[in-house]
């Protein structure tokens, strides 16, 4: 199949309400020095780096070592997914969509290979639509189903 086929996507109209108890700034001021030699042992500004990177690559819509993300299309799954502030569950996927709307979101697919590979377009006024394919993994060629809910995107298979 070499043409995009639309997704339906259900509406749900429920409420979440956000936790807020529990939460607790008691002992959040520590000491610079700390701080300083924190950052000189755990060398995380390399792996800063190496995200960024990513972060980079995945913007400009290219993924990042496509040798490995083609022999393991999970990485590639998390990186797109990642790249848009979303979540990958066992089931699907969760992508937040705060601030747009129902009608604003389309959804289609189309299945390269035995690979199915979701578009997702969000359409923003006067700009341009922000478009993002999404590899998915080979067990979601089943049955691929969408709810939006409360600003937030689900797909699962």
């Amino acid at each position: 199949m070499d043409e995009w086929s639309p997704l339906a996507i259900e509406q749900s109209t429920s409420t979440i309400k956000p936790q807020t108890e529990g939460r607790s700034l008691d002992g959040f001021s520590p000491d610079a020095s700390v701080l300083q030699a924190q950052f000189e042992t755990e060398e995380s500004h390399l792996s800063e780096v190496r995200q960024l990177h990513a972060e980079v690559l995945v913007t400009a819509g290219m993924l990042p070592e496509t040798s490995l993300a083609q022999s393991e299309p999970s990485r590639a799954l998390s990186w797109i997914v990642e790249s848009i502030n979303g979540r990958v569950n066992p089931d699907g996927l969760t992508i937040p969509l705060l601030g747009t709307t129902f009608d604003d979101v389309h959804l289609r697919f189309k299945t390269i290979n035995d690979q199915t590979v979701v578009q997702l377009q969000v359409d923003d006024g006067d700009l341009p639509p922000l478009v993002k394919e999404i590899p998915l993994p080979e067990s979601a060629s089943g049955n691929l189903s969408a709810v939006f809910s409360d600003g937030r995107l689900h797909l699962r298979w």
